[in-house]
């Protein structure tokens, strides 16, 4: 990749897209799971694909702004697990996070799981829009793709193949 006349942010896009294909099927099987097995029908459809769709660029960026910039495996499997866990358990998906201490209300709305928890609620449950929390998750896939590209480019000058 280093010697690659294209530019850094078409080949962490190109990167992006391939991984939110791999994701597709994963995210196809927990809707089918959640619709048809458990019976909790959306509300909003198309929200919902749209929101998923949010979801799936901001992690996947994310994920390869990790692999970017650690460039080995072994060590960001351990540490992606060790960082979703936490977030997963203060991010509301338990209760509303803001019911908590102020500290901890206060890191949980920094991170995208907040947001999208919110806006998986209205898809599935609420017929109020949640125009906020969409916009705030538009905001994060954006600055996820920018700061991966971002990274690669830095990498790429500094001669660190990928």
């Amino acid at each position: 990749m280093i010697l690659a006349p294209a530019s850094p942010w078409s080949i962490q896009l190109g990167k992006i897209l391939g991984a939110l294909l791999l994701n597709l099927l994963s995210v196809a099987l927990v809707i089918i799971v959640i619709v048809f097995l458990i019976g909790v029908w959306p509300v909003h459809w198309d929200e919902l694909f749209g929101f998923v769709l949010l979801l799936m660029i901001t992690f996947v960026a994310a994920g390869v702004l990790i692999g970017t910039l650690i460039r080995r495996r072994q060590p960001v499997i351990p540490l992606s697990i060790g960082l979703c866990i936490p977030v997963f358990f203060i991010s509301g998906a338990f209760g509303p996070a803001i019911w908590g201490d102020p500290i901890t209300s206060s890191v949980t709305q920094l991170q995208p799981v907040y947001y999208g928890i919110a806006v998986f609620q209205y898809a599935f449950h609420t017929p109020t829009g949640p125009a906020f929390d969409g916009l705030i998750l538009v905001a994060f896939a954006a600055v996820m793709v920018a700061v991966s590209a971002i990274a690669l480019g830095s990498s790429r000058r500094k001669g660190v193949a990928h």
